[in-house]
């Protein structure tokens, strides 16, 4: 294949990630915890998605809004279990609670639901890939043959709407601008008069939302497993940390970074050695923090 078509699956990679980065730099930046349960959430969101959407059935747009609804719930509920007794303990107990949590569900899911994958059968819902149109542009020059599919534009598109939605989140919403300034001064903000605790509850269940969205898009992709979240956790966490710890912007760019030295790995590096691809990447990661260690938007991880 050629450049531009792996830079295409780059770019639909760097959007599943960079929508499921987004949530954990939102919950590293406010609640100030690395969570590495967050996989499971992206779990979670599939399988709810695949089962509603092939089981019931119902349209893959509701089976998604339900699967964006349950992780939401289930990030809240986890949260409030786990995480919320502990938030004065610091960021070490917060970080081995996540990894404890994220072996418990990953196990537990795999339990319930198999070690077998699922795929999404859009054959039976009322939302059908085949009907949305395909673009074969032919030779782009150098470049190479670029195809793009329906599942790719979706993929794209939604990674879109999720970035305009968090912008006017961001910035035009009361509950938005208080978030950013609890990511800047928690004390300040308090002391202003926010809410802190109903901004940490919102939070989890954006970022849970996210993760819903996104496990949905990675399951339309491949499938969906009990280590579909698990599989993803190390390039979202390196998407993070790239764009900058704490700033959903910086995650965006970072994302794609990784999605396309990802893409472009696969490609390039000869036969038997595309499993190494995640290896390029992070070495990326290394290379760029070594020059700008506060990543691509100046945000330095902190003491997590």
């Amino acid at each position: 294949m050629g450049l531009a078509q792996n830079i295409i699956f780059g770019l639909v990679t760097g959007s599943y990630i960079a929508i499921a980065a987004i949530g954990f730099t939102l919950i590293y930046g406010i609640v100030n915890m690395i969570n590495f349960a967050y996989g499971e959430y992206l779990t979670i969101g599939a399988f709810v998605g695949v089962v509603t959407a092939s089981s019931l059935p119902l349209p893959l747009p509701i089976a998604v809004l339900i699967a964006m609804g349950a992780g939401g719930l289930a990030s809240l509920i986890l949260a409030r279990v786990f995480f919320t007794p502990i938030n004065n303990t610091g960021p070490v107990p917060m970080l081995l609670t996540s990894i404890g949590l994220g072996l418990v569900l990953r196990n537990a899911i795999r339990l319930t639901a198999g070690r077998s994958g699922r795929y999404f059968d859009t054959q039976v819902t009322t939302f059908r890939f085949e009907n949305l149109p395909d673009f074969s542009i032919g030779s782009v020059d150098l470049l190479g043959d670029l195809f793009v599919t329906s599942q790719q534009l979706v993929v794209i598109g939604s990674a879109i709407i999720v970035f305009l939605t968090l912008h006017t989140l961001l910035t035009r919403t009361d509950i938005g601008i208080a978030m950013r300034a609890m990511g800047d001064d928690e004390n300040l903000a308090r002391i202003r008069g926010i809410d802190t605790q109903m901004i940490r509850d919102s939070v989890w269940i954006l970022a849970g939302v996210l993760a819903g969205l996104a496990g949905v898009l990675i399951g339309i992709q491949t499938n969906v497993s009990a280590g579909t979240g698990f599989n993803h956790i190390l390039q979202i966490l390196a998407a993070a940390i790239l764009g900058g710890a704490g700033s959903p912007y910086g995650a965006i760019a970072g994302s794609y970074i990784i999605g396309i030295v990802l893409a472009l790995s696969v490609a390039f590096l000869p036969s038997g050695m595309t499993g190494i691809s995640s290896a390029v990447a992070f070495l990326l990661l290394i290379v760029v923090l070594l020059i700008k260690p506060s990543g691509i938007a100046g945000q330095e991880v902190r003491e997590a």
